[in-house]
């Protein structure tokens, strides 16, 4: 694929569905490693764009649908939604607790003697 055939259609104008076939048509010629440097940046550049673009729609998606309520008798109920909220970051998962600094090898030092060295 070369910058000639690279599609310019402006981001704003395409579907997901689009913007995914072009991203992944872009990924298959990088793949190839069969372009010249300046075309693989610029179809690089182009992928960049492009995968924002696709999270953007995503996100969208997501409020919308998150949008839609269950009431309790079943109805579905629709909250207002504004597209042009920008959507808030997923909540970060806390870490595990590391585990307690008492291992098996303190265990054993805490009992041995001077006469328990180890030969070895």
């Amino acid at each position: 694929m070369t910058s000639a055939k690279q599609n310019t259609t402006p981001l704003r104008q395409l579907s997901f569905e689009a913007a995914l076939a072009e991203l992944e048509q872009i990924v298959r010629g990088l793949e190839t490693g069969q372009m010249k440097l300046e075309d693989a940046i610029s179809a690089y550049e182009r992928g960049a764009a492009l995968r924002r673009h696709c999270e953007e729609r995503l996100a969208e998606a997501e409020m919308r649908v998150k949008a839609i309520v269950q009431k309790a008798d079943g109805s579905l109920s629709e909250d207002s939604f504004d597209p042009t909220e920008k959507p808030a970051a997923a909540p970060r998962k806390k870490k595990a607790a590391a585990p307690s600094p008492t291992s098996r090898d303190d265990h054993w030092d805490s009992k041995a003697g001077p006469d328990d060295e180890i030969p070895f």
